[in-house]
């Protein structure tokens, strides 16, 4: 197993669990609508563009980024997707460890719970928005050599 991906998801795991433990409130309790939600989200993916794209013309860049995976460290300064990447599902799991906590100690679930998960899919998002408006930055995909089925030995 990859050591990037154990320590990827140790990280969103402890995420979750510092979401279910915490009583400090980091997002607001009233006031959250569905257009606010909607705001966060989009400037989750508007801000990405925006970070990323200096990142772009950053001579101390890589030449060409790797597509966002878990098998990739994640705090490699010049590749920002990987870390964005990760960060989503950072901030995912701490909204989904609150939101866990508030139905263990059976209280309500607010809209206010989805303020900090939906920052963080605002970001995934902006992410794989970036692989698509700065392609030309992205690594190639792999071609994979074609293979003749025929001339494989036939199975007993």
């Amino acid at each position: 197993m990859n050591t990037w991906l154990i320590v990827r998801v140790a990280l969103v795991a402890l995420s979750l669990v510092q979401g279910a433990l915490t009583n400090e409130v980091i997002a607001p309790l009233e006031g959250v609508s569905a257009s606010l939600l909607l705001a966060i989200f989009a400037f989750g993916v508007v801000g990405m563009l925006f970070v990323v794209g200096i990142q772009r013309v950053n001579h101390r860049s890589a030449a060409v980024w790797r597509y966002p995976s878990w098998s990739i460290c994640p705090f490699l300064l010049r590749e920002p997707l990987q870390f964005f990447h990760f960060g989503g599902f950072f901030l995912i799991a701490a909204g989904v460890g609150g939101a866990l906590r508030m139905l263990v100690l059976g209280q309500s679930l607010l809209l206010s719970l989805l303020f900090i998960p939906t920052y963080g899919v605002g970001i995934l998002a902006g992410v794989y928005v970036c692989t698509v408006v700065y392609r030309s930055k992205m690594e190639r995909p792999q071609q994979s050599a074609p293979t003749d089925v025929s001339a494989s030995p036939p199975r007993s």
